[in-house]
């Protein structure tokens, strides 16, 4: 015959049942912290956060900000790793300029600098209609570098009254 659980009475574990029962409440406990604390990626990463892909922009400026993540941005100098500067490519795809080459400097209608701050956006004036602005990491020496990789955003220039 099976006792019937009386609530009165006190519920005592043998050792053996509370060693179990307290490893498998740490194991869950663990594998949860583990999950939750898992970091994300630390790859560098950027992304183009204004203007919009495909916006148009009733203005004959245009304000373009890039978020960057996992790497450091810095007024030029030495290349460290993990370190460099945007430039923002207008109208010129970043296959123009292999990985590892110096970013021309003298072709501002083309090469925008953003060695210093603010370090993640320029206002550009340009002309209306549609425009592909890529943003660009390079180090130090202004060399293009491969990570965090090119992002490339077109919109449509419209000031008011064109």
């Amino acid at each position: 015959m099976m006792k019937q659980f009386d609530p009165e009475e006190s519920f005592v574990l043998s050792r053996r049942e509370f060693i179990r029962a307290a490893g498998i409440g740490i194991s869950i406990a663990a594998a949860g912290s583990l999950v939750a604390c898992a970091p994300a990626s630390r790859e560098p990463e950027m992304r183009i956060v204004y203007p919009q892909q495909g916006a148009r922009v009733p203005s004959a400026q245009v304000s373009v900000q890039v978020e960057v993540r996992n790497f450091r941005l810095v007024r030029p100098g030495a290349p460290r790793p993990g370190e460099g500067h945007l430039h923002f490519f207008i109208d010129v795809p970043a296959s123009a300029v292999a990985d590892g080459q110096i970013i021309p400097l003298d072709q501002t209608d083309k090469f925008v600098h953003l060695g210093a701050p603010p370090f993640t956006a320029r206002t550009l004036t340009l002309s209306p209609g549609v425009h592909t602005i890529t943003a660009v990491m390079a180090d130090g020496t202004h060399a293009k570098l491969p990570t965090p990789r090119p992002v490339s955003v077109t919109f449509f220039l419209q000031p008011p009254g064109a």
